[in-house]
């Protein structure tokens, strides 16, 4: 176990028992492990960690009821763009 691990480890054996219940609920909407998710939270705060998971739901949520653009057409849309704005380079030589 490097110090990192180690760190990350000793943090998460010290969290109350407050913030063990916000974790595991955390986890537990991410569908994943406490300890799975810890490193993330250690990392970037359980604030972000939390906008993150529900960003994701509702992504999931958008998807789920056809709120969505399909690739193709996202594709289509950037060619054309692109081809109102962008000049081709001129061959020399």
């Amino acid at each position: 176990m490097n110090s990192r691990q180690k760190k990350q480890a000793e943090a998460l054996a010290a969290l109350s028992a407050a913030d063990r219940v916000r974790l595991e609920r955390l986890a537990a909407l991410a569908q994943v492990t406490a300890e799975h998710l810890w490193p993330e939270v250690w990392q970037y705060g359980f604030d972000d960690v939390e906008e993150s998971v529900q960003a994701d739901l509702d992504a999931d949520a958008d998807i789920a009821a056809g709120r969505t653009i399909p690739h193709e057409e996202v594709m289509a849309q950037a060619r054309r763009i692109l081809e109102a704005h962008v000049k081709p380079k001129r061959k020399t030589g």
